[in-house]
C-alpha cells in the first residue's frame, strides 16, 4: 500500500495505473505526493516551496517548450489531442482555446514546429537514437521514503538493464563544462539520485539538446554526482518534516528567518 500526504491509502498496482493519466499524475499527485521538483524547492527554502504550492508555473515558456518537445519525441501519439492555433499567443483564438482547454493543451503552430524539429534532430542522431532504442517511455513510479510519498516519471527507461534516460533541452551551448554547471544550478543530481532510488535503477544518463543549434550532449552520472544528489534528497525531506508535516509547523513559517555571520 502507498499512503499519500493527505492520508489516502492506495493499492500500489491501482495507483500506478492511474498515474498514466496526466491529470491524475500532475493534478492529484501534484498536491498529495512529493517529487524531485518539490525537493528542489524545499532545498531553496521552505518559503520557496510554500509559494510553489500556490503558484501556477504551467504558462512559463521554458516549461511549455520542454513539455511539447518531450511529447513530440517520447509520446507522439498524444500530439493529435492538442489544439494548435495560428499566429501568436496574443491572438484571440489562442486565448479562447486556452481558457476552454487549459494552457497545457493549446500551442501555437510556431511552438509546434520548433518542438518537432528538435525531436527530429534527436531521432536522426545515431547515438541518441541508440540510447533510446528499446526503452519504455514516460514510465511512472511511486514510493514512500521516510514515510513520505514520492512520485516520479522516467522519460525513458530500459527495464532490463535499469538504465534511465532523461531528456533536457537548453538554450545554453552544450559542452561538458556548461552542462555540469547547469546540473549543479538546477539540482539535476537530486533528480538523478531520487529516480535511481525509486526505480531501482543502476545508471542514469542525461540526453541534452540545444534548442537552437540542435547540438546533442550525452552525460552519464558518476557515483559522486549521485551521492551529492542523495544528500539533497535527505535535506529536502528534513526541511519538509520540520515545516510542513502538520498545520502547527506550517503556521510557524511566519517566524522563519535565514541567519548567518558575514
Amino acid at each position: 500500500m502507498i499512503t499519500l500526504l493527505n492520508g489516502e491509502s492506495w493499492n500500489r498496482y491501482e495507483i500506478l495505473q492511474k498515474m498514466y493519466d496526466d491529470s491524475f499524475y500532475y493534478g492529484h499527485l501534484g498536491k498529495h505526493a512529493l517529487s524531485s521538483s518539490s525537493l528542489k524547492k524545499l532545498n531553496e527554502g521552505p518559503l520557496t516551496y510554500e509559494l510553489s504550492l500556490r503558484k501556477n508555473d504551467n504558462s512559463n515558456q521554458a516549461l511549455r517548450d520542454g513539455r511539447l518537445i518531450h511529447m513530440c519525441l517520447l509520446e507522439p501519439e498524444k500530439i493529435n489531442d492538442l489544439i494548435i492555433t495560428e499566429g501568436t499567443k496574443a491572438k484571440k483564438e489562442f486565448k479562447e482555446a486556452t481558457a476552454f482547454h487549459g494552457d497545457h493543451m493549446v500551442y501555437t503552430q510556431s511552438e509546434m514546429d520548433n518542438a518537432y524539429w528538435i525531436a527530429e534532430a534527436v531521432r536522426r542522431n545515431d547515438e541518441a537514437d541508440f540510447l533510446l532504442h528499446g526503452t519504455e517511455r514516460e514510465v511512472p513510479a511511486i514510493e514512500e521514503i521516510d514515510g513520505l510519498a514520492f512520485r516520479a516519471k522516467a522519460d525513458a527507461i530500459d527495464l532490463n538493464s535499469g538504465h534511465i534516460i532523461d531528456l533536457k533541452t537548453t538554450s545554453i551551448p552544450v559542452s561538458e563544462r556548461s552542462f555540469k554547471s547547469s546540473a549543479n544550478n538546477f539540482m539535476y543530481n537530486l533528480q538523478a539520485a531520487l529516480y535511481c532510488h525509486i526505480f531501482g535503477a543502476t545508471q542514469f544518463t542525461f540526453l541534452v539538446i540545444h534548442k537552437e543549434t540542435k547540438t546533442i550532449g550525452i552525460f552519464d552520472c558518476s557515483q559522486e554526482f549521485l551521492d551529492i544528489g542523495w544528500f539533497l534528497v535527505e535535506n529536502g525531506i528534513d526541511i519538509y518534516k520540520r515545516n510542513f508535516l502538520n498545520e502547527e509547523a506550517r503556521k510557524n513559517l511566519r517566524n522563519y528567518v535565514v541567519r548567518g555571520t558575514l
